[in-house]
Parts: structure tokens; sequence; C-alpha cells
């Protein structure tokens, strides 16, 4: 994306959509800062096992490709 198409994507917003907005600025995205790996680092989490998901989320519906 551009400067130009930047500024008008933000000019075009109401207030409100504005308001609920975030603007990340990653240059270098993807980089080793964006990784899973980082990421669960800064937050302190891990992936969950088939069990902890299951446990989580409940039996979702299947989606039809097999």
């Amino acid at each position: 994306m551009t400067k130009a198409e930047l500024y008008e994507q933000i000019e075009s917003m109401t207030d409100e959509e504005a308001a609920e907005t975030k603007l990340i600025f990653a240059p270098d995205w993807p980089s080793k800062a964006t990784s899973i790996e980082e990421i669960r680092k800064r937050t302190g989490t891990k992936p969950m096992s088939p069990e902890e998901f299951d446990r989580h989320f409940g039996s979702l519906p299947t989606d039809g490709e097999g």
C-alpha cells in the first residue's frame, strides 16, 4: 500500500470507525518479531494440545472437505 492509498483509506473512515481501528507499522513484515514463536514468548502462551483444544472449543462442525 502506498502512503497516498493509506491516507485515502484513513480519510474515508468515519470518526467511529477510526476510533475502533488499530494501525500496526511493520516495515519488515513478516519478521522474526512477528513470528508465532516470538509472539508466544512475549505473551507467555503455548500451543494447545489436541485435548486442550477439544476442551476449549468442543466439537466443531466439519468443513465438508473430507
